[in-house]
């Protein structure tokens, strides 16, 4: 949970705004418009003046590398001081037609620990806490195509999920022998309970639109493409109506669901030390030597079924 003292200044923030703290709100940076982020991971478009939609192109698989949370985290930041140019909607959708958002590199995985892994493990840990921590702007997960391993975990931390036929999520590390320790396990279990979650995770089971609508993961599932952007644009352009105050309160209040930070962090560690095990190692060289080193083959469109690959478990077939 929030401590009481970031909970308090949540709610304080949120105090200064209702009681028309204009000046400070005119005073704050406004929030340069850009159409593509410095490492081109990201564009960004602007359907009307309270909405941005950040549209997401990294790679063959769209994977979360140093340039991907480099441009996220850029991105992030300045929405933290709150001005008139700052949305009140994010949209994050891809242009890739099969991935939203992969897994991380697995070739960092493959490397042993060093000071620029840490640094890139910390900048993922600070751009996924602004999501909740940023509590002015929404953040809508769009998801058309897979996310697996991390793009799993960080659609579960944004605050809401609509997906259309083709997405496909969840986690795969554990048939690694790793955890979802980047927020899958912490958040997952906070979305849909501990036992579903467990069901998930530890099995490796794949949520599609129907499945994660029913279990509560996505707001709503679409079995059409375009009517899935035209009704996330109309649910952003409905929020972004209202004053910026309710939208950040209610976010704020309802942060305390949020599981508790010490608990992520503690995950998060534990994903780096299990992972520069032997047999985890090993694994991480099988999978990237089946993904043809994460190109958008046969193993990659088939995950999660694929990865029991390793256990001379899967067919062959890719799923999307």
């Amino acid at each position: 949970m929030l401590s009481f003292f970031a909970l308090s200044s949540i709610l304080l923030f949120s105090s200064a705004l209702i009681a028309g703290d204009a000046a400070a709100l005119a005073d704050a940076s406004s929030i340069k418009r850009r159409d593509v982020s410095a490492h081109g991971t990201l564009t960004f478009t602007y359907p009307s003046p309270n909405i941005t939609r950040a549209t997401i192109n990294n790679g063959p698989v769209n994977y979360v590398d140093q340039f991907f949370i480099a441009d996220v985290l850029d991105f992030l930041t300045p929405l933290q001081n709150v001005s008139n140019s700052t949305p009140k909607v994010v949209i994050f959708d891809s242009s890739n037609p099969h991935f939203w958002i992969g897994q991380i590199d697995m070739t960092s995985l493959a490397t042993p620990i060093t000071t620029e892994k840490k640094q890139l493990g910390a900048n993922y840990v600070k751009f996924t806490t602004l999501l909740q921590n940023i509590t002015s702007t929404i953040f809508i997960a769009e998801i058309d195509g897979q996310a697996f391993g991390a793009g799993n975990e960080i659609a579960a931390q944004m605050d809401m999920r609509f997906v259309g036929p083709k997405a496909r999520t969840g986690s795969f590390e554990e048939a690694l022998g790793l955890i979802a320790g980047g927020g899958g396990q912490t958040f997952l279990g906070t979305i849909i309970g501990k036992a579903k979650a467990m069901e998930y995770l530890l099995a490796v089971k794949t949520f599609d639109g129907p499945t994660g609508e029913a279990l509560g993961l996505f707001n709503k599932y679409y079995d059409n493409s375009t009517e899935l952007k035209l009704s996330v644009l109309q649910l952003a352009q409905r929020i972004a109506l209202f004053p910026r105050v309710a939208l950040n309160q209610t976010k704020a209040v309802l942060s305390f669901l949020d599981p508790p930070s010490n608990a992520f962090n503690s995950d998060f560690n534990a994903f780096y030390e299990i992972e520069q095990l032997p047999e985890e190692q090993a694994n991480v060289r099988k999978f990237l030597e089946l993904s043809a080193n994460q190109t958008a083959n046969r193993f990659e469109l088939g995950l999660g079924e694929s990865i029991m690959a390793l256990y001379g478990l899967w067919n062959g077939s890719p799923t999307s």
